[in-house]
């Protein structure tokens, strides 16, 4: 996930729980702030099959669309 805009993204994944950095170890989260110009490497356990959708957490930017479905089958 890479922030290429100029504003913090709180990004916050449905569903689902995330470690960060491919860390084997260490909290899971299931929303992280993403600084302008950041990337992170997130690591999903996929053990809850559906649709779901990942958004920024700032309702004006969902408003106008910063969401995408996140979605797998079993």
């Amino acid at each position: 996930m890479t922030n290429t805009t100029n504003h913090v993204h709180p990004m916050h994944l449905h569903g689902h729980t995330f470690r960060l950095g491919g860390a084997r170890l260490g909290p899971r989260k299931d929303t992280v702030l993403v600084q302008p110009g950041e990337t992170f490497d997130f690591d999903v356990l996929c053990d809850n099959p559906g649709q779901w959708m990942l958004h920024c957490h700032n309702g004006y930017h969902l408003d106008v669309g910063m969401a995408i479905p996140f979605r797998y089958v079993r």
